[in-house]
């Protein structure tokens, strides 16, 4: 398996396909697997390059706790390691909110932006909701098969299949106890709203048209505040779109790319 050594960390990715780089960032009971639909599906047109962020899938645990401008460096220091100076960048739900941040802090690195079932981030949720959430996952992260067994139904849709749920719930089952709560904290302590007028490259808000974990209104923001994004519906899907309807998901990215070369 392929890995960078970034710092005093191991990164373990996932690469697929040729042509412009597209790298993907999954969400916080997740990691690289579950894009293994686009990795394989857009190889066609594109490069692209699945992640396990730091303490989750193949890459090491860190050993105290970081900020998401620490993972915005680790993911600059891996497109080093593959010798790419920009890449366009996809997150869903948490790895949304990475994107973000790397954006922030690499904008010159970012050809556009694809922020799919995500919002602007956990820091600003009310201080008592905030807290709920960020409690609820510490005290889950204990037994990951048991917490996969209790999240799946709630990522995904009334539609999805016997196979898709349990795709799901087997890559949820892999989180490492110490990498998701440390994950945890870091998603709880970022904001990203006053980033969002600032962004200038394209950008698509993807959203799965039966997703309750990010609601209608956080995928609306994010399209009505980021200058010239455009909010696309992926249709009988629920938070985890790329996974429950890949053939939709993978042919808005497709034609959002397309529309930039």
């Amino acid at each position: 398996m392929p890995y960078a050594n970034i710092g005093n960390l191991r990164i373990h990715y996932e690469r697929g396909g040729q042509g412009p780089a597209l790298v993907l960032l999954h969400g916080i009971g997740s990691n690289a697997r579950s894009w293994q639909h686009q990795v394989q599906g857009l190889a066609a047109d594109h490069d692209v390059i699945a992640w396990d962020m730091r303490g989750y899938g193949g890459s090491s645990d860190p050993d105290a706790q970081y900020t998401m401008q620490d993972v915005a460096g680790d993911l600059a220091a891996l497109l080093d390691h593959l010798g790419l100076p920009r890449a366009h960048i996809g997150g869903l739900s948490m790895g949304g909110v990475v994107a973000q941040e790397f954006y922030r802090y690499h904008s010159d690195r970012v050809r556009s932006l694809i922020l799919a079932d995500t919002n602007a981030g956990q820091g600003g949720l009310a201080a008592d909701e905030r807290q709920r959430r960020l409690d609820q996952r510490l005290a889950g992260a204990a037994e990951p098969a048991g917490l996969a067994r209790q999240r799946t139904p709630v990522l995904l849709s009334e539609y999805a299949s016997p196979e898709v749920i349990q795709e799901a719930e087997s890559i949820m089952s892999e989180i490492h106890p110490d990498g998701y709560r440390l994950a945890a904290r870091a998603f709880a302590e970022t904001d990203e709203r006053d980033l969002l007028p600032r962004i200038n490259v394209p950008t698509l808000v993807l959203w799965g048209e039966f997703d309750t974990v990010c609601p209608r209104e956080e995928a609306d923001l994010l399209a009505s505040t980021i200058p010239n994004a455009r909010l696309q519906v992926i249709p009988r899907a629920g938070h985890l779109s790329s996974q429950e309807n890949p053939d939709d998901f993978n042919a808005a990215v497709r034609a959002f790319l397309a529309g930039l070369a």
